[in-house]
């Protein structure tokens, strides 16, 4: 058994009871039938897409990423497309495939020319390089849940666990300053005294008002 056909059949044993992941058997006729047989030919993205052809439910599986189908990887690819031609052109290449979505047009996406699997967004031309393989990217997650480095979380899937402490800890932060702050002892005594007067003053200026009248 290769190394990819083995770290996929560890993966499920990564998941808790409450939220399995179910991988669904790529097939090598249905790439080879697909309309991306000879278009990707430098093998990574047929092997990848041979052995996996997504999972069941889109529950995340890794950084709130689920795994695509050959079928859903085919949209994404032709959004691709349609938006290279236009006269702005697109940053995502011609040769990379999509292998997970976070259903917003986030992407992990599979380079066919030589394996590396990269994070891409479709409104940042930022691409960030996740691992020089599919089997090391998998590794990673599995190597990361054996030593701790890396949990499951039940919005982002697999996560390294310094950046879902990240996360939460900005969310904290974003939440605090949305909070109102608690007036001091001081700024309530001036609260108190400003409403005090203002409504000595609005008081005295209906009895003006009144005592004006013929």
């Amino acid at each position: 058994m290769d190394d990819l056909a083995s770290r996929l059949l560890r993966l499920p044993g990564l998941f808790p009871s409450t939220s399995p992941l179910v991988l669904k058997p790529g097939s090598p006729d249905a790439w080879a039938a697909s309309s991306v047989g000879t278009r990707f030919t430098g093998g990574h993205a047929a092997r990848w897409f041979s052995a996996c052809d997504g999972q069941e439910g889109d529950e995340p599986f890794a950084d709130a990423h689920a795994l695509c189908s050959l079928p859903e990887a085919i949209a994404a690819m032709q959004i691709a497309d349609d938006l290279r031609a236009a006269p702005d052109g697109y940053w995502v290449e011609p040769h990379w495939l999509a292998i997970a979505s976070d259903g917003a047009g986030q992407h992990l996406m599979i380079d066919d020319r030589d394996g590396r699997v990269l994070a891409v967004a479709h409104d940042d031309d930022h691409i960030k390089v996740i691992a020089p393989s599919v089997e090391a990217w998998l590794a990673g997650l599995i190597d990361g849940v054996a030593r701790g480095t890396v949990v499951h979380d039940e919005v982002f899937g697999l996560i390294d666990v310094d950046r879902l402490a990240a996360i939460h800890a900005a969310r904290r932060d974003r939440e605090a300053r949305q909070q109102p702050t608690p007036l001091t002892g001081r700024q309530k005594l001036g609260l108190g005294v400003t409403v005090g007067l203002t409504t000595t003053l609005v008081g005295l200026l209906i009895w003006w008002l009144e005592a004006q009248r013929p």
